[in-house]
């Protein structure tokens, strides 16, 4: 048995180490510990982790150099073993107590913040029986009433017949100039990998200011109005859209046209806000 988990445990630390560096590649020392997370940040793990549950840290054992390779400096790997308080998603079974690698910071005496008894979100696949692996080395955030009422939000919102369409950027944009100078409206459609239809208009009267909106539907109309932040349609939006539209996606439109489509683009991205992330997203869903 204690070879069988020895075994486990090389398994384990060989992926978290190229988990590691995947993402320390992609998003420089992030601490494990932090507790700032915007909803973006919080989107972006409960969505692409096939389990979510809410923990209470039994234990947090050190481990040895031997099974602690491709760690970054200033961190130590850990194996915690912790009690599963609410399983809030899964795709298969998860057993009552669970055990899973972490790099933790260490601080100038050597030392790392203690964890036992202390309540987390883990975002984490299924690594073997009891067994789980973290999405990214900050997928265990410190569970909060707000983190955790935020991750129930976005999974049951994403779990909806009707949830908004995952946004993979622009497929074309176009302008049409209304019957007197100064008025117009741009549409913009999104391209989504689940073939729903979801696009942005921006519609400029004379003498008031531009207006924009979301459509979900294959007639674009204001049914959908401006999406509130923080929900997962905000999200699916502003955290994609790149900073200007493509030049692919204006193709064969004049100059004039072109230049109305970008500058009615910025009232969009202006309208959104930003999308504010305290981690880069590894792969947002």
């Amino acid at each position: 048995m204690e070879m069988k988990l020895s075994k486990m445990l090389r398994s384990m630390a060989a992926a978290c180490a190229l988990m590691t560096a995947n993402a320390a590649a992609q998003q420089g020392i992030a601490s494990i510990v932090s507790s700032t997370y915007q909803y973006p940040d919080l989107a972006d793990l409960a969505l692409a982790a096939p389990i979510t549950t809410h923990v209470k840290v039994k234990s947090a054992k050190r481990l040895s150099k031997e099974l602690s390779a491709g760690v970054r400096p200033g961190f130590a790997r850990h194996l915690v073993t912790a009690d599963v308080i609410a399983l809030i998603k899964a795709t298969e079974g998860v057993p009552k107590r669970i055990q899973y690698l972490v790099d933790l910071p260490v601080d100038s005496r050597g030392k790392v913040q203690k964890l036992t008894k202390s309540e987390s979100l883990v975002f984490a696949m299924p690594a073997g029986p009891a067994f789980v692996r973290l999405m990214a080395p900050d997928a265990q955030v410190p569970w909060s009433p707000d983190a955790a009422r935020t991750v129930r939000a976005i999974l049951s919102e994403a779990a909806r017949a009707d949830a908004p369409p995952i946004v993979r950027g622009i497929s074309s944009a176009f302008h049409s100039e209304g019957s007197i100078p100064g008025e117009g409206e741009t549409q913009i459609f999104l391209n989504s990998p689940e073939d729903k239809p979801v696009s942005l208009s921006v519609q400029r009267q004379t003498g008031e200011e531009p207006r924009w909106f979301v459509s979900q539907g294959e007639v674009v109309d204001e049914g959908t109005s401006q999406p509130r932040p923080n929900t997962l349609l905000w999200y699916r939006i502003a955290c994609t859209l790149p900073a200007t539209v493509p030049p692919s996606a204006m193709d064969g439109q004049s100059t004039e046209t072109i230049a109305q489509i970008r500058a009615d683009y910025k009232v969009i991205l202006g309208g959104l806000g930003r999308c504010n992330r305290t981690r880069n997203a590894a792969g947002a869903r």
